[in-house]
Parts: structure tokens; C-alpha cells; sequence
């Protein structure tokens, strides 16, 4: 389920996934990594603006959208001046 509301330019730059719990608090999702000195995986959370979600906890689970791609025309351009 997409959930548009979010607003990822409040997150922070490592988060990966926004989500609500069952207790109602949202959070951002770090990206996972291996635990320093350990055999498991660690995601940090970080406590997050909930931007009016009031639907099942368990479908909110959100993954941060892929970063826009250059457009054609500036694509060209750069093209343009590499070829020079």
C-alpha cells in the first residue's frame, strides 16, 4: 500500500523505510548492517512525524522512493559537451 503523505526530505539521509508500530509511534528505518562485534543484523530507528497515517499498522511499511533520475534534455546536453 502507498501511503504519499510521507515527507522523506525530514528523514534522515540513511533512512530507508518509514513505518508505524502497533503502539502507534512512527519511525524511520536505517538501512541494516552487521552489528559491530556481533552475528546479526541491526537496523536503527528513529522516531518519526506519523504525517496523519490512521490505517493497519502492519501495511505501513514504506520504502524510500528511488532519487529522480536527470531529465533527457540534461542528459543530452552532458552528452553534448563530453563529445567535445
Amino acid at each position: 500500500m502507498n501511503f504519499s503523505s510521507i515527507d522523506w526530505s525530514q528523514a534522515p539521509e540513511d533512512a530507508r523505510w518509514w513505518a508505524m508500530d502497533g503502539d502507534g509511534h512512527a519511525y524511520w528505518y536505517c538501512r541494516p548492517q552487521i552489528a559491530a562485534a556481533t552475528t546479526f543484523w541491526f537496523a536503527a530507528r528513529h522516531p518519526a512525524p506519523s504525517f496523519g497515517y490512521a490505517r493497519d499498522f502492519r501495511q505501513s511499511l514504506q520504502a524510500r522512493p528511488a532519487p529522480a533520475e536527470e531529465s533527457a534534455p540534461a542528459r543530452a546536453a552532458a552528452s553534448r559537451l563530453l563529445r567535445r
